[in-house]
């Protein structure tokens, strides 16, 4: 057999198996820190990546045991003691560890514990490699920061908003409630007028709460869409009936057209889609002084997402291309100018696109002349349209369902119902004791929770319980959530409707959650109180009319 030659390396001895061996393990070595443990823990080698990442030099750290890189009170802690257990099982262990540097500054690693045996089986040693990620731990740590910072800031401003929203609801449901009565009882026009314009101004004002609240809840996800089976017809009939007026009384015709068949009903949002073009033709006819507006619309059918398309077109006064660009801003309008003559926050647009996009579409600008018009375009999806029957000539169903729709609702009847009105405010309890005892009720007012919680047991007590108790959520000494709670806990089981001026997203939610069976707003909706109130009294067979 030849001998090797004395001049032949140890290297050029070797098989090519653990050559190809050898040199993936010395690129690895090159590309990551690796340290060696005996069994006990001591440092037997390090690599100078390792020595680079730490902070010592080699003969600092060999002989050594492994525990200082780490903080004194975790050298005899139960977490350490079970990693170096699994590690002498034999087991193979990895993760992100913190570790402390020379200077005792930490340091964040990506390791891999790696048991090392010998031929027997026993365990040689530990072999670690590892990966620098302190500065994405940071990172990490930042964002975090962040999120908790905006998360808290959010939570603040929702805070501000709620508080924003009871305190200057409760007096416009004082406004609202209170011109509507005077309305009643004026002859003169002079009069009459005076009062239409306190009405239109308080419900400008509110309709600006609903728009910073709806746009608040968007833009912290709270805002939700449902999806419910709707006809699109009846949708535009309600649109129109709600629309007309306005239109009549700028001097504009107002017109609907459809292009083709389309689905008889479909899966979306009735209320989102109907406040969408409530919108769009509402700013349409805000800046058309002459001519008209129309609603067109079509079906785009396509296998993977149907879609309805509605086009607003208006004469008005048209948005140059550099307007465009901030139109769905929220604040924001064409400019200035537009402002100040024709009002407004500019936030209509920036929640319908919003809402749009939750539709499963969009609202863009697709065609505008400054002085001639402009063409805004809303498309939602339809959601599946298996077995929907397609209306061919949807314009004559929508002209007998519009003309069906003319008749004004019947309210729905109260008459002899007792009430429990618990309400701390004093002009807010002249208004709803006189709306609801105009309607044929028997209102009795407490000023607190507490008062109106004794006053509901009693009345049970005796056997002449309350038929129903409006509580306002925000009183003093006892509020409308304790209040409720404690009655129910006393095995109370009449009807509660919560009034609050709070119209955030989880308000609803937090009422129910005390015990409340149904959640009105302020201003409070005359027409949807009675009806409220019938349902919870009499049953829906009972109710002649339903505005929920």
């Amino acid at each position: 057999m030849k001998s090797t030659p004395r001049s032949q390396s140890i290297e050029e001895a070797k098989g090519p198996a653990a050559r190809l061996l050898d040199a993936q393990l010395a690129a690895i070595d090159r590309s990551q820190a690796r340290i060696e443990f005996g069994i006990d823990g001591t440092i037997l080698d390090a690599n100078q990546n390792f020595l680079n990442m730490i902070g010592y030099n080699r003969d600092e750290i060999l002989g050594q045991h492994h525990r200082i890189f780490l903080p004194k009170d975790k050298h005899d802690s139960v977490e350490y003691a079970e990693f170096w257990q699994v590690l002498r099982n034999g087991e193979f262990h990895s993760g992100e560890f913190m570790r402390l540097a020379k200077d005792g500054s930490q340091r964040w690693i990506q390791a891999t514990y790696n048991p090392v045996f010998i031929s027997d089986g026993t365990i040689e040693k530990f072999v670690k490699y590892a990966t620098d990620i302190t500065e994405k731990k940071k990172a990490e740590a930042a964002l975090a920061e962040a999120t908790d910072l905006a998360n808290a800031a959010n939570l603040s401003k929702s805070e501000f908003l709620a508080n924003m929203s009871h305190e200057i609801r409760t007096p416009l449901t004082a406004i609202l409630g209170f011109t509507e009565i005077l309305s009643d009882n004026l002859q003169e026009p002079v009069q009459q007028e005076v009062a239409n314009t306190i009405r239109r101004n308080g419900e400008h004002l509110l309709e600006i709460i609903n728009g910073i609240l709806d746009l608040s809840k968007v833009e912290s996800g709270k805002m939700t869409v449902e999806t419910v089976r709707e006809s699109p017809v009846q949708i535009i009939t309600d649109v129109d009936s709600l629309m007309k007026v306005k239109a009549d009384g700028a001097g504009l015709s107002l017109g609907f057209e459809y292009i083709g068949a389309i689905p008889e009903t479909i899966q979306t949002d009735p209320t989102r889609l109907r406040q969408i073009l409530i919108n769009l033709i509402g700013n349409a006819i805000k800046f058309t002084e002459v001519g008209g507006v129309r609603l067109i619309t079509r079906f785009l059918h396509d296998e993977q997402q149907p879609m309805l398309q509605f086009d607003v077109v208006d004469t008005g006064i048209g948005i140059t291309k550099a307007q465009i660009a901030t139109l769905f801003q929220p604040f924001s309008q064409a400019d200035t100018s537009t402002t100040r003559k024709f009002g407004g926050t500019g936030l209509g647009l920036t929640i319908s696109k919003r809402f749009a996009r939750m539709l499963g579409g969009d609202i863009t600008v697709v065609d505008t002349r400054c002085g001639v018009g402009t063409r805004f375009r809303l498309t939602v999806a339809t959601g599946p349209l298996k077995d929907v029957n397609m209306l061919q000539n949807p314009g004559a169903f929508f002209n007998a369902e519009n003309r069906e729709g003319t008749t004004e609702e019947e309210e729905a009847n109260i008459q002899g119902i007792r009430i429990l009105l618990a309400e701390d405010g004093p002009d807010n309890q002249r208004l709803i004791s006189h709306l609801l005892s105009k309607s044929g009720a028997d209102v009795n007012i407490m000023e607190n929770g507490r008062l109106a919680m004794e006053a509901a047991l009693a009345a049970r007590d005796d056997g002449s319980p309350f038929d129903v108790i409006l509580m306002d959520m925000q009183m003093p000494l006892m509020d409308g959530y304790q209040a409720t709670r404690r009655l129910r806990d006393q095995s109370y089981t009449g009807p509660i409707i919560a009034l609050t001026a709070n119209a955030m997203s989880g308000d609803r939610e937090k009422c129910i959650n005390a015990g409340c069976n149904d959640y009105a707003t302020k201003p409070v909706d005359r027409k949807m109180l009675v009806s409220k109130i019938a349902k919870l009294t009499q049953g829906p067979e009972l109710v002649a009319a339903s505005t929920a």
